[in-house]
């Protein structure tokens, strides 16, 4: 489980006012110290994630951010970093206090996650203030004496009580608990319902090669070894595809570009399709017999993340770019750029070969997509192996909503190279559905 893929995680979003108690959960809820605890409203200022599993979720990214009311000259853009965590997250937890009534800043935040469809598990802070005095240390043992069934079941009514006196929060919540955060009684109470509620937008049952490989299929899967190549080890697209094959008990079958014809002359039968990195299409689709299927990482990755039929769609506006014309190129990780980067260097140049000269290029990368993407004639984006299905399509809709076309790499570069009938034909079915 430590080793899932960020992308492939459940994104968990903690919100609330400074000093509500957010951290404190958080540490509750992981039964670790994962977020720093102080009484001194504030402590934490930026959206800070920890990957890690909790069950019954399993492997989730947990992300402690900003109070909602940070009143401090960088609060504005800490709300800003936070409402970027929104938009990202597949899950929500919104945290209040007993002993604080709602603000208008609260129904605001709920609203927006809310607004934006996402599944909120509203966690009400007991605040015992009558009891405090009955809290007491014993400084030689160091244990704490627990209030009495009585205190509690007196407690449990007031959270009871807070909650029909602000009938605003039920409908903006999807689940409702309450717990004494410094407390462990109610973990396991907080933790089903949280693991209860269906995430938004995540890959659930859905695979990178959903309805191509059957158990026993040959998938000769090509991966070229360049200067681009991370050392020693392959990248996370070929090492989630290898996977997947052996998973439905498949033959997972891996050469460079020049040891293609070979593999292929050494099967008894042919292979059930051909996956190749994108940046060799051209050489690839030269060498494979045009029999037998063939598509990209990238392309595989379209149809997994996001929507392979707004990416191909996006394809039309490649033959309108003119000098002039701007283009952004958007990376979802923030890996080091070699001499042969295949967003900063190989895409322009394959685009100024095909006639597509004096383009003004943009670059993006990591977390960063503009808001307003209406400036730009064509936006191509990566494979997003780094990102969340949740954030790709989130990408996706902002170009389609105001207009601009996108494409990703594998889409652009197959279209380039006049063989994206090809590289989409075993998806076709889906694209013109």
């Amino acid at each position: 489980m430590e080793q899932t893929p960020k992308a492939n995680r459940v994104h968990i979003g903690f919100f609330g006012r400074c000093n509500a108690g957010k951290s404190t959960l958080i540490n509750m809820l992981t039964d670790q110290p994962v977020s720093l605890v102080s009484d001194v409203a504030g402590t934490t200022t930026d959206p800070v994630s920890k990957s890690m599993e909790i069950l019954p979720l399993g492997p989730v990214v947990i992300t402690d951010t900003a109070g909602i009311d940070d009143t401090t000259e960088l609060g504005a853009l800490r709300m800003e970093k936070t409402e970027e965590v929104v938009k990202k997250i597949n899950l929500a937890v919104y945290v209040l206090r007993t002993d604080e009534e709602p603000t208008s800043d609260d129904m605001h935040w709920l609203g927006l996650l809310k607004q934006n469809n996402v599944p909120v598990a509203l966690f009400v802070n007991e605040i015992n203030t009558e009891n405090k005095e009955k809290v007491e240390i014993n400084t030689e043992n160091k244990e704490k004496v627990e209030l009495n069934t009585a205190d509690k079941e007196k407690h449990e009514s007031n959270t009871s009580a807070y909650i029909k006196s602000h009938k605003g929060l039920s409908d903006l919540a999807t689940v409702i608990g309450s717990a004494d955060f410094t407390s462990h009684e109610k973990r396991i109470e907080l933790l089903d319902l949280l693991g209860g509620l269906t995430p938004l937008d995540v890959e659930g049952e859905q695979t990178l090669l959903q309805g191509l490989v059957e158990e026993g299929d040959a998938i000769i899967l090509v991966c070229p070894i360049d200067s681009a190549a991370p050392k020693g080890r392959l990248i996370l697209p070929q090492v989630q595809t290898i996977r997947e094959i052996l998973d439905y008990k498949g033959l997972a079958l891996v050469c460079q570009t020049e040891e293609l014809p070979s593999m292929i002359n050494s099967l008894t039968h042919p292979p059930k399709m051909v996956i190749c990195d994108s940046q060799a299409f051209d050489r690839v689709d030269e060498l494979t017999p045009h029999t037998i299927p063939l598509t990209s990482f990238s392309i595989l990755m379209a149809r997994f993340k996001g929507k392979l039929q707004d990416l191909v769609a996006g394809v039309n506006a490649i033959k309108n770019l003119k000098p002039g014309s701007k283009v952004l190129i958007s990376e979802g990780c923030t890996h080091r750029r070699q001499c042969d980067d295949i967003g900063t260097v190989k895409i322009p140049n394959l685009l100024k070969k095909q006639g597509h000269t004096d383009l003004q290029l943009e670059f993006t990368s990591g977390g960063a997509f503009p808001k307003d993407v209406s400036q730009y004639d064509l936006i191509i984006h990566c494979g997003a192996c780094m990102l969340t299905r949740r954030e790709v399509l989130r990408r996706i809709e902002c170009a389609v909503v105001q207009g601009t076309p996108i494409v990703n790499y594998g889409v652009l570069i197959a279209a380039l190279h006049g063989i994206l009938e090809r590289a989409i034909s075993p998806f076709i079915d889906e694209i013109k559905g």
